[in-house]
């Protein structure tokens, strides 16, 4: 793009080679390239509209193309877009174009991101006129308004903020969390129109979004924490499915979550006790719908129906849709638990008689339950082929029902490969202290209270291998994700979920055979309840294996398995080479 500054100006903060876009700057306009040339006339369109969206979504994309951190980290690909080349290059071609750009882009950069301190650099130079909204924003006179819609089977919610300038400008933006991905925000677009007609709209049905069954406003405090940790847990989410809108128009979200206040607490599904399950089930067998259950393979399956509930879906093991539904039967069990089908194939069975059950239990609607209930008929068959399709439960299982497990990749994913496998040792893990190098400074503090809740129950509890085990977790999860102990939490709580997964992938509490149970672990931190969802972003930060089964837990890390646990692979190894 062509420089156009005024006589006299310059610009100490940028060097020649730095005034570009995309590639070298042109010394005059006739001579801007045809890609540049359409970027400023989509600019003045947008400058022109109506509505505030159309600049407001191109900024938006620009910013969330030019994050580094949506790159693949074991991508050797550059990113397609530089934001620092981005920014400089708008900040080297004095238009109003540009200088729209500059101003929009001011307030969706993320705090700290080294391009703001060049666009105010430039700002204060710059006297282009600017749509008036333009100029509200940059003053911060925008007020917003939030409303919340659910649905009843909750798989997800819809988060409406309405917006309006001081000049008079209106939007409305819907964010959509889905619940049956973990709670993370899965879409969201803008609309020209204001707050109060997309809600008459939804309210007479003329407009369509999920989750209408309930409307009502929102505190703007817990909107602003609740849509934020969704957002964050979204882009920790491996393989989050995109959509037209998203994740383009995502920083664009966030500076209308900063627009509302803070200091709100994200609203979180309440977590089941073992005893809260314990007491569901009773009830369950006690109830009409559950007086059938008998034998030990029906009460297996409700085990099993129980636990996904209670560990892994959102919203706990009274909520269930047909996208519930597909997910336990399709997707958790198959890949969660192996057993004989002939001894599994009752479990939908069970399934109908306990959603009829629960939808009793949460007021549901008949029709609704008929809807669920339809759902689980139609999967069965899709069940038991994904069930003959699995893995193996443990290593080295009988393959008498004709299934095709591979025992020696099961036991290379509890280690980290084939080689690590080939090279596994049994020698006792050291004592050795906590390696604070690659921990940041900030999180020390927190860090320091995970170490002394484990280190505690390691003396108490477990043993020196342990103890080495879980310092060596915690230290790589605090190094390569800082920032999840930068959330307020309880550090007794994390430090149970830091246990919960060594002694997962060591045999030592919650599997088949170990000493311990995942209710006594808990109890040690002086916590109760299930703690696997709080382990889950440590696992993502480590790159521990995605398959996970009813048995051991997979690290992939030989050096955070006791001695005792690894001669027992070795054992497995060997034998099964041999056959």
């Amino acid at each position: 793009m062509t420089k156009n500054r005024r006589p006299g100006k310059s610009s100490p903060h940028r060097t020649p080679q730095q005034r570009r876009h995309l590639h070298a700057v042109p010394d005059r306009v006739a001579e801007l390239a045809p890609q540049e040339m359409a970027l400023l006339d989509g600019v003045r369109e947008a400058m022109r509209a109506d509505t505030p969206i159309a600049l407001l979504g191109l900024v938006s994309t620009m910013v969330e193309i030019s994050d580094p951190r949506i790159r693949n980290p074991f991508d050797d690909v550059a990113p397609v877009l530089s934001r620092s080349e981005l920014v400089e290059s708008f900040a080297g071609v004095s238009f109003a174009e540009t200088t729209a750009l500059l101003t929009v882009m001011a307030r969706m950069l993320p705090a700290g991101d080294p391009a703001s301190a060049v666009i105010e650099a430039e700002l204060p130079a710059r006297r282009h006129p600017m749509p008036l909204w333009v100029r509200d924003l940059a003053n911060d006179r925008v007020d917003v308004r939030v409303m919340r819609m659910t649905e009843t089977l909750g798989d997800g919610e819809n988060c409406v903020i309405g917006v309006r300038f001081a000049s008079g400008a209106t939007f409305t933006a819907i964010i959509f969390t889905d619940h049956n991905l973990g709670s993370a925000v899965k879409d969201a677009f803008l609309l020209p129109v204001p707050i109060d007609e997309i809600m008459g709209r939804v309210r007479s049905g003329e407009f369509e979004v999920p989750g209408p069954d309930h409307i009502g406003p929102w505190d703007g405090a817990a909107a602003r924490a609740t849509v934020s940790a969704a957002i964050d847990m979204g882009r920790r989410t491996i393989g989050m499915p995109e959509k037209d809108d998203w994740p383009g128009t995502r920083p664009a979200v966030e500076w209308l979550l900063s627009l509302l206040p803070g200091g709100g607490i994200a609203e979180g599904h309440s977590e089941w006790s073992d005893d809260d399950v314990a007491e569901l089930k009773a009830d369950f067998l006690a109830s009409i719908q559950g007086s059938g259950v008998d034998g030990d393979d029906a009460k297996f399956a409700l085990d099993m129906i129980l636990r996904f509930g209670a560990d892994y879906n959102v919203g706990g093991p009274l909520r269930w849709s047909p996208a519930v539904v597909e997910r336990f039967l399709l997707d958790w069990m198959p890949s969660k638990v192996l057993v004989p089908y002939a001894e599994i194939a009752m479990l939908p069975t069970v399934l109908a008689s306990f959603v009829e059950f629960a939808h009793r239990q949460e007021g549901i609607d008949s029709r609704l339950t008929r809807t669920v209930l339809l759902a689980v008929g139609s999967l069965v068959e899709a069940f038991a082929e994904a069930m003959a399709g699995g893995h193996p439960l443990w290593p080295g299982f009988d393959d008498e029902f004709g299934f095709a497990p591979d025992p020696l990749e099961a036991l290379a994913n509890q280690v980290g490969g084939s080689e690590a496998l080939a090279m596994l040792d049994t020698e006792p893990l050291p004592d050795e202290p906590f390696a604070w190098e690659g921990v940041p400074a900030d999180i020390h503090e927190t860090v320091a209270e995970y170490l002394e809740h484990l280190d505690r129950v390691a003396d108490e509890r477990l043993d020196v291998e342990h103890r080495t085990a879980m310092r060596r977790f915690l230290a790589r999860v605090a190094a390569a994700d800082p920032a999840i102990f930068r959330r307020r939490s309880l550090a007794s709580r994390g430090a149970a979920a830091v246990a919960w997964a060594v002694c997962r992938a060591n045999d030592t509490a919650g599997t088949y055979g170990a000493k311990f149970t995942v209710k006594e672990l808990a109890e040690w931190f002086g916590t109760n309840g299930s703690v696997s969802q709080r382990a889950e972003p440590m696992l993502r930060a480590i790159d521990a294996p995605q398959d996970i089964y009813w048995g051991s837990l997979p690290l992939g890390m030989p050096d955070l398995l006791v001695a005792r646990r690894r001669q027992r692979i070795v054992e497995w190894r060997d034998r099964d080479t041999e056959g």
